[in-house]
């Protein structure tokens, strides 16, 4: 149980039965300099509090922190190392300074890297892509992860920086952000920066967060800064729009004016309510990192998103592969259909949704819809997952999963048309022995031998890597004048490790005369066993790219 109660700017104060946590206190707009902020005079006697201090900028701490050991008996300091320099004068027991000293028993001073411990919590200091620390704190008795950013976020400015100033921008950040995403994979509170104050791309730093670490109470922070009230107004809405890049669980909670609270035990009936939401949506950021050759986001990486998104959907509702009700059982992907009428492009933001569209013993069948950031849907995807007993590499069923009749739904179809009968495809010397219903390939097979990075937790051949493979079986050429319409993968046996594969690619019909149609045929050379089937329809550009 928890309280959040929000200052300023980026003080927060987080009291529990056990303890109490203020963050970055600048000033308390509900009283006046020098009086004695009301949360502390409301503040629990009988429990400790402790005060954090990110950095030693005036809008994260404020010296008047140290004269109040003379009003809460048991108080601790944890400060950064550059606060402790900026503010020697008030540590160093022969300064001439007169004023307000704290004991200096009473404060911690950390480095990124560093830690603190005592009978209440342990706090881990991290980096800044400014000055100072972040801090992620777990409570003793709850176990509550608590994590505050201090300045730490992408301060990329795009609308009046350079490429590379921006790229140097992003990359400082994921170089903070991936110990942090080590130590800490999930937090239950999260206070972080949302200041549109760096114009267009200002939520980039959250949204990567919130993508990189699974965050039940989101927070925004550091969005006071403004020179006029229509400014600040401003400023504030921008902050609360971010609901739209955070996750679709409840996990915003946008508290803008100073004495705005959320209480864990006030909501506690509303989560339980809401507890399992039918439909999951992620918004996600596309960098030119991510991007293919033609500044879009590639096909092998939408795929990634799709199972990630899935991934995550099904341990929300509690029926993913933590919650399998043996070890060696696990969802794996059966069948996926794309279909795209647009791509998102470099630097922009889009979203993906998902929901369970039907279920049975043997298939579960999942939806997906792909939009721009304004919600226009840009395309659709339908998969059917089996859950694998990876001992006997057979269907386990559903049986054993709690599928309950409200996880299913929650959006219409997607309006594309399922997968048709995979067929054979033979090389050209095999056509004349061939018999039944089968395509010839275009050309001889090509050779493709599975190594370590294709395989999955499973130790077969990743989803995203068959992609890749025949994404590959087309020239650059070709991708500037056309892109994939409709990608179809149906997986009939596993890949596998050391196995060399035949690719054959076969033309099929296509709708129009500016669209071309492949099948592919995925198949073991060494006994021709068909791993998997695919057929892939390529739509014109409407202007192509040019060639550098």
């Amino acid at each position: 149980m928890f309280e959040v109660t929000y200052i300023y700017h980026d003080c927060f104060l987080i009291t529990t039965p056990d303890c109490a946590l203020l963050f970055d206190f600048w000033k308390d707009p509900a009283v006046r300099d020098g009086e004695l902020p009301e949360f502390l005079r409301t503040l629990r006697a009988d429990i400790p509090l402790y005060v954090f201090v990110s950095h030693f900028h005036k809008d994260h701490f404020n010296k008047v922190i140290f004269s109040w050991v003379d009003v809460h008996p048991d108080i601790h300091f944890i400060i950064s190392k550059d606060t402790a320099r900026h503010a020697g004068y008030l540590l160093r027991d022969e300064s001439l300074y007169r004023g307000p000293k704290p004991d200096v028993s009473l404060v911690s001073v950390l480095r990124p890297g560093d830690s603190f411990a005592d009978e209440k919590m342990t706090v881990r200091a991290f980096g800044s892509t400014d000055v100072g620390n972040s801090y992620a704190i777990t409570l003793m008795e709850s176990g509550l992860t608590i994590f505050h950013a201090g300045d730490l976020n992408c301060w990329a400015w795009r609308d009046e920086s350079t490429s590379e100033e921006i790229a140097a921008a992003e990359q400082a950040f994921e170089n903070e952000l991936r110990p942090l995403v080590e130590a800490f994979p999930k937090l239950d509170i999260a206070m972080f920066p949302v200041d549109s104050r760096i114009g267009s791309g200002y939520a980039d730093g959250a949204s990567r967060f919130v993508r990189a670490i699974r965050v039940k109470h989101f927070f925004p922070m550091h969005f006071e800064l403004a020179d006029t009230p229509e400014q600040l107004a401003q400023r504030k809405r921008d902050a609360i729009d971010f609901k739209a890049y955070a996750a679709s669980e409840g996990q915003y909670i946008a508290l803008t004016s100073r004495g705005d609270c959320f209480s864990e035990e006030d909501k506690k009936n509303d989560e339980a309510e809401s507890k399992f939401n039918p439909v999951l949506t992620r918004e996600y950021f596309l960098s030119a990192g991510e991007t293919n050759a033609e500044r879009e986001i590639s096909l092998p990486l939408l795929t990634s998103k799709l199972i990630d998104i899935a991934t995550e959907h099904a341990n929300h509702l509690e029926i993913g592969n933590p919650f399998m009700p043996n070890n060696h059982t696990g969802w794996v992907l059966s069948r996926l259909t794309i279909e795209m009428k647009q791509y998102p492009t470099v630097d922009s933001h889009y979203k993906i949704s998902t929901w369970i569209e039907s279920c049975n013993r043997h298939f579960s069948e999942r939806a997906f819809s792909i939009e721009d950031e304004a919600g226009n849907p840009l395309g659709y995807a339908r998969s059917i997952w089996m859950v694998l007993d990876t001992v006997t590499h057979a269907n386990a069923g559903l049986d054993s999963l709690n599928v309950r009749e409200e996880f299913i739904g929650g959006r219409e179809c997607p309006p594309i048309k399922r997968q048709g009968k995979h067929l054979t495809i033979v090389s050209p010397e095999e056509a004349d022995s061939a018999t039944g219903r089968f395509l010839v390939a275009d050309s001889q097979p090509e050779k493709y031998t599975f190594k370590y990075s294709d395989l999955d937790a499973y130790r077969h051949v990743n989803t995203v890597r068959y992609v890749s493979l025949l994404m590959n079986r087309f020239s650059l050429q070709e991708h500037d004048e056309y892109r994939v319409g409709r990608l179809e993968l149906s997986f009939l046996h596993e890949g596998q490790y050391g196995k060399t594969l035949d690719i054959l690619r076969a033309p099929i019909k296509a709708e129009n005369e500016d669209s071309r149609g492949y099948a592919f045929q995925l198949r073991r050379e060494e006994d021709k066993q068909p791993i998997l089937f695919s057929r892939l329809w390529l739509d014109k550009r409407d202007s192509p790219i040019p060639t550098l």
